[in-house]
């Protein structure tokens, strides 16, 4: 396998709203931008939960309006463990898309890593891609 760079995710949470209960859970509405090999707006809604040893779970669901007109929905998945600076962040993320331009990654699983500074996230998405085993 190897890993094949597709876009870097700058977003931020302009409204979030936190449960506190036997089980903390947060909505967290995300808005920003995605450039790379897809470019355009990024839009969703994150109903992530927090762990009793402080790693959050992302649940996020959203879609990416690219500038060249295609919709490519998304569902991003992984952790969020804290960090001196803020958090530390890798996951996965598969995409949905009806657009011929982006329609190979309706069969690809992508990885990523970035950091959470306050309302300031950065993500790298990578596709993963599929090599044959050497016998």
């Amino acid at each position: 396998m190897r890993l094949e760079p597709l876009y870097r995710i700058s977003f931020a949470y302009p409204e979030h709203y936190l449960s506190r209960g036997p089980d903390t859970v947060g909505l967290f509405f995300g808005e920003g931008r995605v450039e790379g090999q897809v470019n355009g707006r990024f839009r969703g809604l994150n109903h992530a939960r927090l762990r009793s040893d402080d790693v959050y779970v992302p649940d996020f669901h959203g879609v990416i309006e690219t500038d060249d007109g295609a919709l490519l929905a998304f569902h991003l998945t992984g952790l969020a463990r804290k960090s001196k600076y803020g958090r530390e962040v890798t996951g996965t993320i598969v995409h949905t898309t009806g657009s011929e331009r982006y329609a190979r990654l309706n069969d690809a699983v992508c990885v990523l890593a970035g950091e959470a500074r306050r309302n300031d996230i950065r993500l790298e998405v990578a596709e993963l891609v599929w090599e044959q085993l050497e016998p």
